[in-house]
């Protein structure tokens, strides 16, 4: 039986900028303060679509507060 891998989508912070409707110094706001789900790999920041998406879901209603 052969098994489906999934294929996970790697966002960076370019992507991020580019999908959310943030500037520059918002989005840097939100990832310093650890309010966006993503992983800090050097100077560098990762979330996955999957996250980012499940994130926006939780969120839709809220104030998010920083």
């Amino acid at each position: 039986m052969i098994k489906e891998m999934k294929i996970i989508k790697i966002l960076t912070k370019k992507d991020l900028l580019e999908i959310l409707p943030f500037g520059k110094t918002k989005l840097n706001e939100l990832l310093i303060s650890n309010i966006l789900p993503v992983a800090k790999v050097g100077k560098d920041y990762i979330t996955t679509e999957e996250r980012l998406n499940d994130w926006i879901n939780e969120n839709i209603g809220k104030e998010i507060k920083y």
